[in-house]
């Protein structure tokens, strides 16, 4: 179905070739998006402030290359051939050519607008930039271009390589040719776009910082870390428990945009007093080999760091809660904050999106049919009343939004009958 879509609903409007793209910022992020951009032909110019960031850059998309060589997938000619197509730079040099830069720096609102302002004196008046931020409003992102039409999000999942989701995020300002021009671009280099509106998390982390708060209450109320991964892979489907992911995504990461969550949507976000621990504790997950879980010099998860609860000030688990309640409190936060999400915001048109995104950029299990294809199956009755059940007896922040209610009352389903 996204093979015959353009990005822009019921309108005709023609995407521009994307030849030459541009990266801000050569990072495992840049790096990565260098690599699918490059390998499907693209001419890709990495800048960065010195050339040892450009060399880490270009490693990374080496190092990529390389493995696909030792898989026999590709050569040595092969390989040469793709990396010949990256270039790297600390000015503006080239970008003059460029029909596409994607903005891939570091999370900070008035860095970006001031960087964004400055690429956008060096490309030509018709070039689009699209920023892979995460968290931050595209809408007020796009104050820092002259030309805000031409300026839209274009967030990627870590890592870029093996993630299909890309997430197009239009702006106010955004045009509906910049929109086609990036939802072109995502499939060509073998993505899966899905274009959300403008909004705190977008669509994916929107939904997914429910589901891994849920998980820090759960640690808070005694819960073994262990037993709640093992319950969301082994009993739900999901690729990874929420421990896991907090770590994947990088502890750090989570914290701050738990915090952007809770300055954008006020008292209905809670925050687990651990958390705030958490971020004192100087563990990072993944990326320092530090988190909930161990990790060997390759970065392969290992198993608990049971240092971790006395370092967030808590005595040793003792898995009070079943997996049944672990589960629903956490999928069932999920479906809450899309009801949310899908009927009071619309922050994309329909639930086949919400379902296809969270698949793509989550691992939801398939077989489940995506997020709302299984809230569908229980029944949104069932699932606001395991909710009140819970929020009686955990917090407010799990009670029923009105829109999910709604539905219960009328017994509406999320795809239409």
């Amino acid at each position: 179905m996204v093979k015959k879509q353009n990005g822009v609903v019921g309108v005709e409007v023609k995407a521009k070739e994307v030849h030459h793209m541009g990266i801000l910022g050569a990072g495992t992020m840049g790096g990565g998006i260098a690599y699918v951009a490059a390998d499907k032909g693209i001419e890709v110019r990495m800048k960065d402030v010195n050339y040892d960031a450009i060399g880490k850059g270009l490693k990374h998309a080496r190092d990529l290359w390389f493995k696909e060589m030792k898989r026999k997938r590709i050569n040595k000619y092969e390989l040469q051939q793709k990396m010949d197509r990256v270039t790297g730079t600390i000015d503006y040099s080239g970008f003059q050519t460029l029909d596409v830069v994607v903005e891939a720096i570091v999370e900070d609102m008035e860095i970006k607008k001031k960087v964004i302002a400055e690429t956008a004196k060096n490309m030509r008046p018709d070039a689009i930039i699209a920023t892979n931020t995460s968290s931050l409003s595209v809408t007020e992102m796009a104050q820092g271009h002259p030309r805000p039409e031409y300026f839209a999000g274009m967030h990627f999942f870590n890592p870029v390589h093996k993630m299909p989701l890309v997430e197009v995020i239009r702006g106010e300002k955004t045009n509906d040719e910049t929109i086609a021009t990036i939802f072109e671009l995502s499939k060509r280099i073998g993505k899966m776009p899905v274009v959300v509106r403008d909004g705190p998390g977008f669509l994916v982390n929107r939904l997914l910082l429910p589901y891994m708060g849920e998980a820090a209450f759960l640690l808070q109320e005694g819960m073994e870390i262990a037993k709640v991964d093992r319950a969301f892979v082994k009993t739900f489907g999901m690729p990874m428990g929420p421990f896991a992911l907090m770590d994947e995504v990088g502890l750090d990461v989570c914290v701050k945009v738990l915090k952007i969550f809770k300055k954008s949507f006020g008292a209905r976000i809670e925050m687990a007093s651990c958390m705030d621990k958490l971020e004192k504790s100087g563990r990072l997950g993944k990326k320092n080999g530090k988190g909930f879980y161990h990790y060997d010099a390759t970065g392969k998860r290992l198993d608990v760091d049971t240092s971790v609860y006395a370092d967030l000030g808590l005595s040793s688990p003792t898995s009070p809660l079943t997996d049944k309640e672990c589960l629903e409190r956490g999928v069932f936060a999920m479906v809450n904050e899309c009801a949310l999400a899908l009927v009071e915001d619309r922050i994309v048109e329909t639930p086949h999106e919400v379902d296809l995104a969270m698949i793509m950029g989550t691992g939801f299990p398939p077989f489940r049919g995506g997020l709302l294809k299984y809230a569908d199956s229980i029944g949104t009755q069932y699932i606001v009343d395991q909710l009140e059940v819970y929020a009686a007896k955990s917090a407010a922040r799990l009670k029923p939004s009105t829109p999910l209610r709604n539905m219960a009352k009328t017994q509406r389903k999320f795809y239409a009958n």
